[in-house]
């Protein structure tokens, strides 16, 4: 095996702000000191886009899906369309290495790129240990055919999985309902556990100037969540709680940082609760870092998860965490000592930890220091581009006899 760069297309869904999202773009940042040259191709525009292309890498857009497949001849024509531009991209930039994030059934039109000229090796990345469709992703008027859909995504992903180069998953807990789910042969399945750029997290900021932005006073206690509105954030949970939680610390502020289908739903859920002017909706952000490093709390009370990057940037920032024992979570926090776990779905339990952190700021600090050096120590943007690196090298050699 030579020390030959390797050129690596990163396919993506949008470039929405979101966890796969901000995992393509930190891979791609570090991929290069790995000894790759990536190029990015998303499926929709997205305001991450600028940010990667700061970094000095390639974005191209392919226009994806408008139509389901029961539109039947006109999204035949449409997918075809859609594999014709991905071809053209390929042509043009030559990777060896596809790798796919959040496409869903696009994964197989992605698949079949393997046969296009250069490329040798086609990865499809799992964010998510929810692999099941669920309802609230089909039209109403589709609902019924949840069950057949669910048989033929598993029959799918199975019999892709023996043609495809691998499984990446982002943890252990993935990785495991991958292989339940899908089967695919073992040396096809890699754990690569997400990483974050903590050069990015835990630095000065005028925490008042942050705090003014968003409306909270200087001398309020500000928890923060970053997470899209969705059902599986667990949002809902979180406003169960708070009323408890205010009773003790009438000085909290929850910053919700995100947009999703649930903004309409969980503002009348903050209304009906008497919660107004103690939750902040801020919307989509492109200031992260900074909010993260002018509160005193994150809160991620999920539902479900695979590796969340919001949990660790807000390690890396050095907050103390009180989050849901779900997977990925489950396995970055050291429960007690850097991060405090919860059950999902118990308000009670989840009122109980955050006063456990906001009463007791020693506790606080300690926690938050743990939270950093865990990150540093296990989950840096560094190693998990060397991760990759390696896998796409030992597929190459396996498929060429040693030449990459």
């Amino acid at each position: 095996m030579t020390d030959a760069r390797i050129r690596v297309l990163q396919l993506i869904a949008n470039l929405d702000r979101g966890g796969g999202q901000e995992v393509v773009r930190t891979l791609v940042r570090y991929l290069p000191e790995a000894g790759c040259d990536p190029i990015v191709v998303s499926l929709a525009e997205g305001p991450l886009r600028a940010e990667i292309e700061a970094l000095g890498v390639p974005v191209e857009i392919v226009q994806g899906r408008t139509m389901a497949l029961t539109a039947g001849p006109a999204a035949v024509a449409e997918l075809r369309r859609i594999r014709r531009d991905l071809a053209g991209v390929v042509a043009r930039h030559r990777p060896q290495v596809l790798q796919t994030h959040l496409l869903r059934s696009l994964d197989f039109l992605a698949l079949s790129l393997r046969r296009e000229p250069g490329v040798r090796a086609v990865f499809w990345t799992v964010h998510n240990a929810m692999l099941d469709l669920r309802a609230d992703q089909l039209p109403r008027s589709q609902r019924w055919l949840l069950g057949t859909k669910r048989f033929a995504h598993r029959t799918l992903y199975r019999a892709g999985g023996r043609m495809a180069d691998g499984f990446i998953a982002v943890s252990s807990d993935v990785a495991a309902t991958v292989r339940e789910a899908y089967r695919p042969p073992i040396e096809r399945l890699a754990v690569i556990p997400n990483g974050v750029d903590v050069e990015r997290y835990a630095r000065e900021v005028d925490r008042d100037a942050v705090r003014s932005s968003i409306g909270v006073a200087p001398d309020a206690q500000l928890a923060i969540v970053v997470a899209k509105l969705m059902t599986q954030k667990g949002h809902a949970v979180l406003l169960d709680a708070l009323p408890r939680v205010l009773e003790r610390v009438s000085a909290l502020r929850v910053v919700l940082v995100g947009e999703g289908e649930l903004r309409g739903a969980l503002d009348a859920r903050v209304t009906d609760g008497g919660l107004a002017g103690r939750v902040i909706f801020a919307g989509n952000r492109g200031d992260i870092p900074q909010l993260l490093a002018a509160s005193d709390l994150f809160v991620l009370p999920s539902l479900w998860e695979g590796l969340p990057m919001a949990l660790l940037e807000a390690m890396a920032s050095g907050l103390p965490v009180v989050a849901t024992a779900v997977s990925g979570t489950r396995e970055v926090i050291e429960p007690g000592r850097s991060g405090i776990l919860v059950p999902p779905g118990d308000a009670d339990a989840l009122a109980e930890a955050m006063l456990g952190v906001l009463e007791q700021p020693a506790v606080a600090a300690s926690l938050g220091a743990a939270a950093r050096k865990r990150v540093e120590d296990c989950y840096s943007a560094r190693a998990q581009a060397l991760r990759h690196a390696e896998l796409y090298r030992l597929r190459l050699a396996s498929t060429s006899g040693g030449e990459t």
